[in-house]
């Protein structure tokens, strides 16, 4: 992935070593500098200000330590974020004398690059959000500088902890001689007025004190506010000081200056609150991700590499194949998860509608939970209303819909549990005008949910707890996929359980689809035993072997005649000498691509496969890479990991068999 130009300075006196690593930083698109020794790092850190520094621990001349230690003494210096990468000291105390001298990370020679790019980029983040930090700070005492009255926040000793310009102004004193000095002393000294009776009123009673008193020749109105954490408790106060010499409008002026001191707080508090749980449930997310991704190639590595080593019998070969293709599935799933979610927050997913059986819907998602079900004993009890009629909806997305509902039923249901799924016709009657809606709800015995976390069940990356993840997988990424698909289709879902320990019942309704839409030819579905190819002669075009010997395989087994090409010129050339009835073809290929290829068969003559039926098989699932399909020939557009189902669905709707 390009990196935005970023300079990081890589000091270390091994030349092998700042070679290896300077090239993986530069191939990842940072620009490197680099320095051999402690005095040339120091120096170059001053000069250049990079925005990392790498920093090896045993150099001829300083050690790393130290270096570090000087880098973060140096105000000039002290913000750049310092790793720390050595080969040589790599013991606990090692690591620990590194992040003592000031280091932000410490890394073991040899590293892999995927976790040194990693880390860096991670660093590279929290720099940023550091000097965005900072940022908000400046804007924040620019905003209190702003304030006319003077303005200081006290802690509950009445010692002043901030002060704003208009202070350091009536006082005649810079700000640093301020700071530390208890208010009413202060004012004392500075006034005549040091009396701390209005400051213990605000603490005892935990409101506001407003007092007015002359000085000399000027009058001033004293606010102290008491200010609490989020928890109630008093941590200390603001400290108004208001001239109110000049007009009698002084109280309006006042309380205008309060006003906005006040949303200042409570802004700058709620920003606080809201970075802090956007960091929780990001750093959350993340581990999830993390651990939900690798959890699968585990098994599937493993049994690949026993598959490939040794001879297994019959029973256990099958039993391998099955656990790979179990989790590479749920790869693709976490995958497909979040693309969607990708699409959703861009406002990028769109549906493809058209008059759908949900009786057919329904019964094709519970076949592709019926294993997972079976594995833990959990019956599964269906009752279907007769002559509920269509939705108007996108059939695939409405099986999505209840595959998820299904599988996080079955997920939270312990074994020799039941789930019970509903279809029916309801009236709602309390509409002005009564009307009618299909719903579809999916009931578990499982482990229920809190009332605490009801109101959160549908929002992204959320989940009741931590363990959750642990004990039964997934990114909390579905449910809230399912709200916003049946928001789409101008539905509604919604949750209810009795408590924890107690199952959950999900309700999804869709409104009635309108007369002139009605179609009763509910048979857009194909099950696998109506797949028949008998006859069919297709060109099948993927640079990669394995992909193509696979397709060629599935279409050969329903009767199919498959040609193989592996690039886009031996394609055109098979068009020439033969005539077929299909193309298949990949996207990504090296020399030409598939939309290169397509389009230029599109100029052929019919005769010459100009208007061959033509299927674009590619890894890029996105809605963009779709659209750029269908917009340069293709009839349809299929991403990888392929489905048997959805590539015969395909293929017999543009083409008669």
């Amino acid at each position: 992935m390009s990196e935005p130009r970023v300079i990081i300075l890589h000091v270390d006196d091994n030349e092998a070593n700042r070679y290896i690593v300077t090239r993986i930083l530069q191939n990842a698109g940072f620009t490197v500098m680099e320095a051999a020794t402690g005095v040339a790092g120091l120096k170059a850190a001053n000069e250049h200000q990079p925005a990392l520094v790498i920093l090896d621990v045993k150099l001829p001349d300083i050690n790393g330590f130290e270096v570090c230690r000087q880098i973060k003494a140096n105000p000039e210096t002290a913000f750049i974020p310092v790793l720390h990468l050595s080969a040589s000291f790599v013991q606990s105390q090692d690591k620990a004398e590194g992040l003592d001298s000031g280091a932000d990370a410490y890394l073991v020679q040899p590293v892999e690059p995927i976790e040194l790019l990693a880390t860096v980029r991670s660093l590279l983040r929290i720099r940023q959000a550091e000097e965005a930090a900072f940022s908000s700070a400046r804007e924040w005492q620019t905003t209190f500088d702003s304030i006319k009255d003077s303005v200081c926040l006290v802690d509950t000793e009445g010692i002043i902890l901030r002060c704003n310009l208009a202070m350091t102004q009536l006082f005649c004193k810079p700000s640093h001689q301020i700071l530390g000095c208890v208010h009413y002393e202060l004012m004392g000294a500075e006034l005549g007025i040091g009396d701390g009776a209005c400051f213990r009123r605000a603490k005892e009673t935990h409101q506001r004190q407003i007092l007015e008193f002359q000085s000399t020749e000027r009058w001033f109105a004293k606010t102290i506010d008491p200010v609490f954490d989020g928890h109630g408790t008093l941590t200390g106060a603001v400290f108004i000081l208001s001239d109110i010499t000049e007009r009698k409008r002084a109280s309006a002026l006042l309380q205008e200056q309060n006003d906005r001191l006040n949303q200042l707080m409570i802004s700058l508090q709620q920003q606080t609150e809201q970075a802090q749980q956007a960091n929780r449930i990001k750093d959350e997310f993340l581990a999830v991700l993390s651990h939900e991704l690798r959890s699968p190639l585990n098994p599937i590595l493993g049994w690949a590499k026993i598959l490939q080593t040794s001879q297994q019998d019959a029973a256990k070969t099958q039993y391998a194949l099955e656990t790979i293709e179990r989790n590479a599935k749920l790869q693709a799933q976490l995958i497909e998860d979040l693309l969607d979610v990708s699409r959703i927050l861009q406002g990028k997913l769109s549906l493809h509608t058209v008059p759908v059986g949900l009786t057919f819907t329904i019964k094709a998602a519970l076949e592709t939970v019926r294993l997972a079900a079976e594995a833990k004993s959990i019956q599964i009890k269906t009752v279907f209303e007769p002559n509920v009629g269509q939705v108007l909806g996108d059939s695939g997305r409405l099986q999505q819909v209840v595959w998820n509902l299904l599988s996080n039923a079955i997920k939270f249901t312990s074994q020799g549990g039941q789930v019970e799924v509903r279809l029916e016709r309801i009236k709602n009657e309390l509409d002005t005008h009564p009307s009618e809606y299909t719903q579809i709800s999916v009931s578990d015995t499982g482990m229920g949910i809190s009332a605490d976390f009801l109101p959160y069940v549908f929002d992204y990356f959320r989940q009741a707890d931590g363990t959750t993840t642990r004990r039964f997988g997934g990114l909390g990424l579905g449910l809230a996929i399912v709200h916003h698909l049946v928001e789409l289709h101008g539905g509604t879902v919604q949750v209810t359980s009795p408590g924890e320990g107690q199952g959950a019942t999900f309700t999804v309704k869709f409104p009635p689809i309108a007369a002139e839409k009605l179609n009763q030819d509910d048979t857009a579905f194909y099950n696998g035993s109506d797949f028949n190819l008998n006859g069919l002669q297709a060109l099948l075009v993927d640079d990669d072997r394995d992909s193509r010997e696979f397709i060629a395989f599935l279409l050969e087994q329903y009767g199919a005649q498959v040609t193989e090409a592996e690039s886009a010129h031996e394609a055109l050339s098979t068009l020439e000498q033969a005539k077929f009835d299909l193309l298949i073809s990949d996207i990504g290929m090296p020399d030409m691509d598939g939309y290169t290829l397509i389009r230029q068969i599109r100029k052929q003559p019919s005769d010459q496969g100009g208007e061959i039926p033509a299927i674009a098989l590619t890894a890029y699932a996105g809605e963009i890479d779709q659209q750029l399909a269908l917009a340069a020939g293709f009839q349809q557009h299929i991403s990888k990991p392929i489905e048997l189902e959805v590539l015969m669905q395909a293929i017999l709707t543009i083409v008669r068999v």
